[in-house]
C-alpha cells in the first residue's frame, strides 16, 4: 500500500545553479526542490509523495494556493513532478515541527518504526486520482473482491537499499502501459471484472466487460476451473489520451494471482498459464517484456534505474510510463516511473 506521508531525514542539501533562495533537497531516492537553509542534513521531516492531495482548509498548505484545484468536492493541492530552475523536485518535505500531530503519534511507536508508518490519514491526506470515464467506472457490483490483491508496485525511490540487497537476483522488466487498470477473476461460483476500486456489473456500456467477453477471458478461466485473478491495464481509445495509438481497446496481462495460494505466480508459470488460456479459447497478450536481468547492473545508482525507464513504448513512437521489475519468484516487485512522462503529464 502506498505510503503518501512519510517521517524521513534529510539525507544532503545540494546547492541549485544560479538559485540563491532555493536548493535541493535528496531524501532516499527522491529530491524536492527546498527553501535555503530550512534543512540541515540529519533532520527529520515530513515528506507528501507526489500524487499526494492536500486539502486546502489546512492553513499549513495555504502555500501552495495559487495551485489550487478542486476533486471530489474538496478545494486542495495535487503534488506532482516539476521543474524548478531546471532541478527536477518529487513531492513536498515540511518541518516536523509543524505536525504536532504527528510527533504525537511518533512518540507511541518504536524509532525503528517510524520510516514504515503513513500519516496521511491523520492529516486527511488522499491519493489523487484520474477522473474514469463513465464508460469504464461502469455500475458497481460491489466493493473490489477481500481475496484478490490490489496492484500498486512501490516506486524504486522508496527502496533504494533494494539496488544492493537484492543486486544479484535476476528480475523481469516490463514496460509500463498507460491506460486503466483491470482485473478478470473466477473464484468457486464467482466471476467477475473489477476496476482499479469496484467489482463492475456487466453491461452493453461497459468497456472493460465487453474487452472481457471479446477476448474470452472468463470462459477460458472456467476451462482451466482454477481460482485466478488476471491482472493487468487496458489500453486504448477513450483510454489515458490512446499514447499507443491504438484502435479500439486491448487488455495486456501483467500479474496472475493465484487466489487459493494467496500468492502471485512466477515469471515462468503466468507466461505458461497465458499459454493454457489462450489454447483453452481465449485471445489473450502479455505486456511486453524487455529482458531478464540483475539489478547490478546500476551499480546501486538510483539515476541510472531512472533513466532506464525512459525509452519506447509497446508503439515505438511512444515513450512508456516506465518500466516494472518483478522478481522472477512473483513475490517482490517495485516501478521505475520515467521522469520525462511525469514532467509531460502532469495532468494524469
Amino acid at each position: 500500500m502506498r505510503k503518501l506521508v512519510t517521517v524521513r531525514r534529510v539525507d544532503k542539501l545540494t546547492p541549485i545553479p544560479g538559485a540563491d533562495a532555493i536548493e535541493c533537497a535528496t531524501i532516499e531516492g527522491w529530491q524536492v526542490v527546498v527553501k535555503k537553509a530550512e534543512f540541515q542534513p540529519g533532520d527529520f521531516c515530513v515528506y507528501f509523495e507526489i500524487d499526494a492531495f492536500l486539502p486546502l482548509d489546512d492553513p499549513r498548505y495555504q502555500f501552495l494556493v495559487q495551485n489550487r484545484i478542486v476533486w471530489e468536492g474538496r478545494e486542495g493541492v495535487r503534488l506532482r513532478t516539476l521543474k524548478l530552475r531546471g532541478q527536477l523536485s518529487q513531492g513536498l518535505i515540511l518541518p516536523l515541527l509543524a505536525f504536532p500531530e504527528i510527533s504525537a503519534e511518533l512518540n507511541k511507536l518504536a524509532p525503528t518504526d517510524w520510516r514504515e508508518h503513513d500519516f496521511s490519514a491523520l492529516l486527511g491526506i488522499e491519493k489523487w486520482e484520474a477522473p474514469i470515464p463513465a464508460e469504464m467506472a461502469g455500475e458497481v457490483e460491489g466493493p473490489f473482491p477481500a481475496y484478490l490483491r490490489k496492484t500498486d508496485q512501490e516506486r524504486v525511490q522508496n527502496l533504494p537499499g533494494v539496488l544492493y540487497e537484492q543486486a544479484d537476483l535476476p528480475f523481469e522488466v516490463t514496460v509500463k502501459l498507460d491506460g486503466a487498470s483491470m482485473t478478470v477473476f473466477r473464484h468457486g461460483d464467482e466471476q467477475g471484472v473489477c476496476g482499479r476500486n469496484w467489482w463492475l456489473k456487466e453491461t452493453r456500456s461497459n468497456t472493460l466487460w465487453r474487452v472481457a467477453r471479446q477476448d474470452r477471458l472468463l470462459e477460458a478461466l472456467a476451462v482451466l476451473d482454477r481460482n485466478l485473478a488476471l491482472q493487468g491495464e487496458l489500453i486504448g481509445e477513450g483510454i489515458q489520451g490512446n499514447p499507443e495509438k491504438l484502435r479500439g481497446q486491448q487488455f495486456r496481462l501483467y500479474d496472475v494471482f493465484d487466489i487459493d495460494r494467496g500468492l502471485y505466480l512466477g515469471h515462468e508459470q503466468r507466461l505458461r498459464l497465458v499459454d493454457q488460456l489462450n489454447a483453452a479459447g481465449a485471445t489473450l497478450s502479455h505486456v511486453p517484456v524487455l529482458e531478464i536481468t540483475t539489478l547490478a547492473r546500476f551499480n546501486g545508482e538510483m539515476a541510472a534505474v531512472l533513466d532506464y525507464a525512459e525509452g519506447p513504448s509497446l508503439n515505438p513512437a511512444t515513450r512508456r510510463e516506465g518500466v516494472v521489475f518483478k522478481r522472477l519468484d512473483g513475490d517482490f516487485s517495485f516501478k521505475a516511473i520515467a521522469n520525462s512522462y511525469l514532467l509531460k503529464h502532469g495532468d494524469r
